[in-house]
């Protein structure tokens, strides 16, 4: 029988020191006490903290080459209205070396200022030349304006006179259909409205289209309109309502009252 594994064979140590764990097992007790702690965490420096809050750094990107004609040049007012004259006056001289070589001289041997002032001349009195052609022409505007006003003018009058003959014609014959003196005015508006569209009427369709306004509206010729009765309410008749006849005494309603029986079946003619 084996003996039991709890009792040893070693001898026991009785000390404070003394254990059960010996050989191996003795190792994975020993060095497995988790060791030294951890060192504590450093504390952040305000200035790292700061550095922590601040936004983040735009990246920075790469320039571009700047081209020499494009850098920017600071001047003064007055350099750069030096600058400008001479530009004109390079600009000046060029146009007068250009006028000499166009007309056959040679512009290193000649003074350019004269050709300018030569120049200035022959423009002053061209264009002395070009107002007397100017003025003359404005003369014959004229006269063609005065012209053409003058037939539009006799025109609008030829067409006044026309259009004050026909409203005559018109009235005339509204005079001879019986109008009224005082509705005359009104009554030649109206047959003028009626010839709208017909390029100067003649005395023939102007009498029938005044023989129709007559016809339309005879009030206006002195003639009478005729009296049409509205239509009755609840139909009744047109002339109004039926005459009423008048309440009998005691005998009428029994009158009526024995007829309605005998209408009815109700009673006899022998009925007492």
């Amino acid at each position: 029988m084996r003996r039991p594994a709890q009792h040893h064979s070693i001898p026991a140590i009785h000390s404070a020191w003394a254990h059960p764990y010996t050989g191996v097992p003795a190792l994975g007790v020993f060095y497995n006490d988790g060791g030294n702690p951890p060192a504590p965490a450093q504390v952040p420096t305000p200035a790292e903290v700061a550095a922590r809050t601040a936004p983040p750094a735009a990246p920075q990107v790469p320039q571009t080459p700047v081209d020499p004609d494009d850098a920017k040049v600071t001047f003064t007012q007055r350099r750069l209205n030096t600058i400008m004259r001479d530009e004109k006056e390079e600009g000046r001289r060029a146009a007068l070396r250009a006028i000499a070589e166009s007309a056959g001289l040679d512009p290193d041997q000649i003074d350019l200022d004269q050709v300018g002032k030569l120049v200035k001349e022959a423009g002053e009195a061209n264009r002395q030349r070009m107002t007397e052609v100017e003025r003359r022409e404005a003369d014959t505007q004229a006269a063609a304006d005065a012209a053409a006003q003058q037939v539009a003018d006799a025109e609008q009058k030829a067409a006044t006179a026309q259009a004050l003959a026909f409203e005559a014609q018109q009235q005339m014959a509204l005079i001879r259909l019986g109008a009224n003196p005082d509705d005359l005015a009104d009554v030649t508006a109206l047959l003028r409205n009626d010839l709208q569209g017909i390029d100067q009427p003649t005395e023939e369709q102007i009498r029938e289209k005044a023989e129709a306004l007559k016809a339309r509206r005879p009030a206006d010729f002195g003639g009478t309109i005729p009296q049409t009765l509205p239509p009755a309410p609840g139909g009744a008749p047109a002339g109004g309502p039926p005459p009423r006849t008048p309440a009998g005494g005691k005998d009428a309603i029994k009158a009526a009252a024995e007829a309605r029986a005998r209408s009815m079946g109700l009673r006899t003619d022998n009925a007492a």
